[in-house]
């Protein structure tokens, strides 16, 4: 069954401001959204019943009915998983308690990945990334560890790309970005300051924007040209990226493999080329 939150998101940039209102009422709080009937949630978003009907359909939903039926199994996901069993150790923590909890988280993240995923967004990246003429990668902390793996992925697939790691580089690489190019930011957050500078200035180049963001609304999403998402289960103070790190990787390898299908003989014989030539 279709994420009613995630057909939100996918659709508020166009949708009319009565709609926007009835949008921002339920991802404010869809748990409280769920004991509305279409008159209170008219009352409560300022829009008119009519209004919601439109919104539904818009979601590709039915009607009201059907909508909260979706936006039901958002809430449960939330209140199931947003909120994991809490893995930082403590003294004196089983290890095996530890192992099987870590092992727990992934599981249950990447099968909300699953749900996340928007074939046709996978396809629009890996579609940008192959026709442009060079691609910057971008990312701070552990969503940096995130842009190097892809930088390493492509340019061992021979596409022109950098990923640098400096702050000021990134903001420097950003300015570097032409119509032609593509850029790749991630950040878990969306709201890293720098990332967020380095969009501003690849959206006023002109250069086509790809983010990988948690999936709540955040600045950086509502920048880009192709938008993905992830899983927002981890807290925002943590100790370490870990489950979202693994998703935004695992993200990361679906548009590699997208691209790599287009034309498998060109990449294998530039992995041939790469390997042989490291190897020597």
């Amino acid at each position: 069954m279709e994420s009613a939150l995630f057909a939100i998101r996918q659709f508020l940039p166009v949708m009319p401001s009565a709609e926007r209102r009835i949008a921002a009422c339920v991802l404010e709080d869809p748990k409280k959204t769920l004991h509305y009937n279409i008159t209170e949630l008219a009352r409560e978003s300022g829009a008119s019943q009519a209004a919601i009907v439109r919104f539904c359909r818009r979601l590709g939903m039915k009607g009201f009915a059907d909508f909260k039926l979706r936006l039901s199994q958002d809430v449960f996901l939330i209140s199931s998983e947003m909120l994991p069993e809490d893995i930082e150790p403590e003294a004196g923590s089983d290890p095996a308690h530890i192992i099987k909890s870590v092992l727990a988280g992934i599981q249950r993240n990447l099968s909300r990945l699953e749900s996340l995923c928007d074939v046709n967004m996978l396809i629009k990246t890996a579609d940008l990334i192959r026709n442009a003429r060079f691609i910057g990668l971008f990312g701070m902390g552990a969503s940096g560890l995130v842009a190097q793996d892809f930088h390493q992925k492509l340019i061992r697939t021979g596409f022109l790309c950098s990923a640098p790691m400096d702050t000021d580089l990134q903001i420097t690489a950003s300015v570097n970005l032409k119509a032609e190019d593509a850029a790749f930011i991630v950040s878990y957050s969306g709201e890293n300051t720098t990332m967020i500078r380095c969009a501003e200035i690849i959206k006023k180049n002109g250069a086509g924007l790809i983010t990988l963001t948690m999936e709540k609304p955040n600045s950086l999403s509502a920048l880009a040209d192709v938008p993905l998402l992830v899983p927002s289960l981890e807290p925002v103070y943590r100790s370490g990226a870990t489950v979202s790190r693994l998703n935004q990787l695992a993200v990361v390898d679906m548009i590699h493999f997208l691209i790599l299908s287009r034309n498998p003989d060109g990449a294998a014989r530039v992995l041939e080329q790469t390997m042989t030539a490291t190897h020597l």
